[in-house]
This record gives structure tokens, C-alpha cells and sequence, in this order.
């Protein structure tokens, strides 16, 4: 049984199926529907916090942002966040997998996590080689978005001493490139499509979209049934095997809570009845905070596109064609840099983008101007925050602090790496395009002005992990400590850090906890 829908579950259901030896049942909260907008690459503007399709989580107010709250977007439908994400396709660096393996979690080292990514990936072309996969069933791209700001400010880095990456995810280093995507043909290439959608013509895999649980029962240490509620009805759902979590980040630690698995102050706090005491439920929250570097620049092509006329024109082109602007990702390129020598590997992930995330249709009037942008993240943070129940009803949202720059380190590294990027774009070869600096402005200049703001201004780039660390809450083959039939499989198991967008690592630990699972089984 998969609890769980999402980019993890679909991976799981399809593997654990193509064997035809054992029956899976995949439970889902959201809908099974599949809109238009989450197909096509440049839909995911109208879907991070569309009621529809996410849970709508909001932080708590945020110690380190000055007690503000953020919003914290995760898919509510089959293909889970995997199916609203940026579709951005980055490994991480093989320094992150072997810290893991440093923690005393043998299987995950970069060697190991390295067929794992392989299982994941179909590339061809000039990506192609020994260290991508090419059978896999997610089709990996390089961006083909058409902007002469893109080969100028790859170009002014590579003139400072950056190094070109032509493929960041076979050799993970410092250095710019151009960014890879997920999209397949005009279509965002998810788990849903390349993995579930496959699985579902066999017959023994049961898919229920609409089904949320509620709690998973455990009897004297064995999980052994989930409580789902379907509508009006409360139904029993008894496992054969085992129940696998794939709730996410949030949903996994909250879910363990509401079943009586966790800290003993927070299930008491919450009134829940005590199954089984893990203190490390829902703790070791880890986030990737962002801030951005804008300047004033022409229209961009979105600018022009978002002309009514055009963008109907642009939109039947993408659905007929597969075609088109419509089709292209958000962003176009990434730096990765080490904010002090001694890093072993990269530790903040810049993403250019190319137009203003504001911009909305328009047709007599255009807006007035366009912006581009560098959005600054810091990928190995050291802060940490948690996830919590907060009642014993499932239906009620789980408290959830990010923590991010709750350690002072992190501000003064987000700080440093800002300052040297703004340096970097003065430059003549950019004058045409950083003749304004919209934010953070032209007159910041002091150590304060800078931390105020990055506190006042961060949020997160929604990649949210830990919550459900290897080693606290589960063993290396993500088990949960001291109960039989019962394991976590998706971004919560990550221990520590992904230095860069996490859905990459999710869809590899996915791929290797199907491979576990199979193996154990004979």
C-alpha cells in the first residue's frame, strides 16, 4: 500500500507493479484529474497556490524573516508537487549523497545514487553519455528558451573566471550553464505521465485519487491498516505487505503524528494517543531560502506575449504543435558558486530569469516595464524548522516553521554571494540590460541595509526535506525505527540537503526504495 500520490508514489506504483508479482493500492487526498495547465511548461504561474491543485500550507510566522508567514505550495492531486513544480532537473552534487552515506546509511552514497538517477533520466543528444541514463522514463532537456540575455550573462561569467558546465548533473561543480528541464516535446514529462499513467493498465495496481488518510493503525509494533475518509464515508484499508509513506515533506511527519508515532510533547499537545515515541518526527526540517536581484531591461518575450491576442494564438500553438513560449520553462540558466574556498561543492544556486513574474495579460495597455532577475538560493543551509500536528483532526493543517535564516550564518552567506553577483554585472557588456537595479536598489550598501533586506524579502523556492530524517526517524532502508510494515519513501528521508531543485533526488530516492523493496521480497 502507498500512501501518497505524489512524485515518490507514482514511482513506486509503477515499479512495484512491473514485476506483476504483488498487488498495489495507491492512495491519493486529491483529485485524479489531470488539467491542462499542468501539461503545458508555462501553466505552473497559475498553479503553486491555486486551491485546486495544492493543500495550501502556510508557515508559521518565521523567527528568522521577522515573524513573517510564507506561503508553501504542495500538490493535492496525483503527481503530486511533481505536477506543479518549475520541472527545473538537477541532481545535486555527489559530495551531498556521500554525507549521507558519512551519517552511517550505507546504500546512499553518490555511487550508489548514481544508478538510481540513471533508472530516472532519458537524455539523448548532446547530453547524452555515460554518466546520464537514456532508458529511463523521465525525458531530460536542455532549455530551448530563444533570449539574447541568456548567452550575454553566461558569457560576462565565463569572462570572471566561472567556469562553462555544458551538463551539471553528469559532473556537479562550481560553474554556469544552461539550465535542463523536464519537459518532453512541449509537455511538462511528470511522474504522473511517465511513470503512473504507464503502470495503470496492469492489473494489479489500484489507483483511488479522492481517498485521504487519516492515520495509519499500528498493533504491537506492525502497521497493519490506514482509516481513509472518502467524502461523507470513513473506510478501513488493510495492508498485505507493508505501508509505504509518500505523503512529502509536510504530509509524511504529520501523518506519522496523527497515528500516534513522534515526539511525546507534540502528540500530547495535540491530544493524540501515543503509538510508538520517535522524537525525530517532523524535525530536521530543511528549506532552500531565496532572495532576487532585479534590474530594469526591454520587453521581454513574455512581456509581448501576454498580449491577449498572442497568447491565445501561443496557446493553441502549444496544444496543437507542441510548440511555441508556451512551452518554455521559467528559467533559462544557473550559477552555482561556493560562498567560501573550503567548500567541498557549491552551496548557493543561482537561476536567471528573464521577465517579471508579475507580469499578467493585458491588451490596450502593456505594462510599463519588464525586469529580469537573479534568484540567489542557498542550497546547503544550516538552519533547520519542523513540522507539528497541532489537533487530532486530519483535516486540520499541521504547524509547519520553515526556520530559514533562524541561523545567522546562512544571512551573512546569502549576504556574500548577493554582493558578489551585483559586482559582477557591472559590466559593458550588461549596461543595456543593469542601467536599473529595481531590487534590492542602487543605494544599499551597509552590512544593514543588506540583512534587512534578506530578512525582509526571502522566501523559500519550495524545496522543502527532513522532515523525516534517515537515521532519526527511519534506518538506511527507510524502515520506520522499532515498527515492522512500515516505511517513509520521498523528500522527508533526505538527512540533509540537495544542492539544487530537489525533484530530481526525490524521483532517484523513489527509484532506490522500489529497488530495496523488491530486493527484500526475493
Amino acid at each position: 500500500m502507498i500512501v501518497g500520490g505524489g512524485s515518490a508514489g507514482c514511482v513506486l506504483a509503477n515499479r512495484l507493479t512491473q514485476c506483476g508479482r504483488y498487488s498495489v493500492i495507491l492512495l491519493e487526498a486529491g483529485s485524479g484529474r489531470r488539467p491542462v495547465m499542468t501539461q503545458i511548461p508555462l501553466g505552473v504561474g497559475r498553479l503553486w497556490n491555486n486551491p485546486q491543485y495544492g493543500w495550501g500550507y502556510r508557515s508559521a510566522p518565521e523567527p528568522g524573516l521577522r515573524g513573517r508567514q510564507l506561503e508553501l505550495p504542495r500538490g493535492r492531486l496525483l503527481g503530486g508537487s511533481g505536477a506543479i513544480n518549475a520541472m527545473n532537473f538537477v541532481r545535486g552534487a555527489a559530495a551531498d549523497f556521500d554525507a549521507w552515506h558519512a551519517l552511517g546509511l550505507p546504500g546512499w552514497s553518490s555511487r550508489d545514487m548514481a544508478a538510481s538517477f540513471r533508472a530516472v533520466e532519458r537524455v539523448s543528444g548532446a547530453l547524452a553519455g555515460p554518466h546520464r541514463g537514456d532508458s529511463g522514463p523521465i525525458e531530460v532537456n536542455e532549455t530551448t528558451v530563444q533570449d539574447p540575455l541568456i548567452d550575454i550573462w553566461i558569457s560576462v561569467l565565463k569572462a570572471q573566471g566561472h567556469a562553462y558546465i555544458p551538463d551539471y548533473n553528469a559532473e556537479f561543480s562550481a560553474g554556469v550553464g544552461r539550465a535542463q528541464f523536464n519537459i518532453a516535446r512541449g509537455r511538462r514529462c511528470d511522474p504522473r505521465s511517465a511513470y503512473l499513467d504507464p503502470a495503470l493498465r496492469r492489473r494489479n495496481l489500484t489507483v483511488l485519487s479522492g481517498h485521504h488518510v487519516a492515520r495509519i493503525a499500528v498493533s504491537q509494533g506492525q502497521a497493519s491498516h490506514v482509516i481513509v475518509r472518502h467524502g461523507l464515508a470513513t473506510l478501513r484499508i488493510v495492508a498485505r505487505r507493508e505501508i509505504i509513506l509518500s505523503a512529502g515533506t509536510f504530509g509524511s511527519p504529520h501523518l506519522l503524528h496523527l497515528s500516534g508515532i513522534g515526539p511525546g510533547t507534540v502528540l500530547k499537545a495535540a491530544g493524540i494517543e501515543p503509538v510508538a515515541f520517535n522524537d525525530g518526527v517532523g524535525r530536521n526540517l530543511w528549506e532552500h531560502p531565496r532572495v532576487a536581484i532585479e534590474f530594469r531591461r526591454p520587453p521581454s518575450y513574455m512581456h509581448h506575449l501576454l498580449r491577449w491576442d498572442r497568447l491565445v494564438l501561443r496557446l493553441m500553438q502549444a496544444l496543437a504543435l507542441r510548440s511555441g513560449p508556451v512551452t518554455w520553462p521559467l528559467a533559462a540558466a544557473h550559477l552555482f558558486l561556493k560562498t567560501s574556498p573550503e567548500r567541498i561543492s557549491p552551496d548557493v544556486q543561482v537561476l536567471l530569469r528573464l521577465f517579471d513574474p508579475s507580469l499578467q495579460p493585458w491588451l490596450l495597455h502593456p505594462p510599463a516595464g519588464d525586469r529580469w532577475g537573479m534568484v540567489v538560493c542557498l542550497v546547503q543551509p544550516d538552519s533547520r524548522g519542523r513540522v507539528q500536528a497541532v489537533s487530532d483532526d486530519p483535516m486540520k493543517a499541521p504547524k509547519i516553521t520553515t526556520g530559514i535564516l533562524s541561523n545567522a550564518v546562512d544571512v551573512a552567506r546569502l549576504i556574500g554571494a548577493c554582493r558578489e553577483l551585483r559586482q559582477a554585472m557591472d559590466t559593458p557588456e550588461l549596461a543595456q540590460w543593469t542601467r536599473e537595479e529595481v531590487t534590492p536598489g542602487a543605494g544599499l550598501s551597509s552590512e544593514a541595509d543588506w540583512e534587512n533586506f534578506v530578512r525582509d524579502t526571502a522566501d523559500t523556492i519550495f524545496h522543502p526535506g527532513g522532515s523525516c530524517a534517515m537515521g532519526a526517524v527511519v534506518d538506511h532502508r527507510l524502515m520506520v525505527h522499532g515498527l515492522s510494515g512500515l516505511r517513509v519513501a520521498d523528500a522527508s528521508v533526505m538527512p540533509l540537503p540537495v544542492s539544487g531543485n530537489i525533484h530530481a533526488a526525490v524521483l532517484a530516492v523513489a527509484e532506490k526504495a522500489a529497488t530495496m523493496i523488491l530486493s527484500a521480497a526475493g
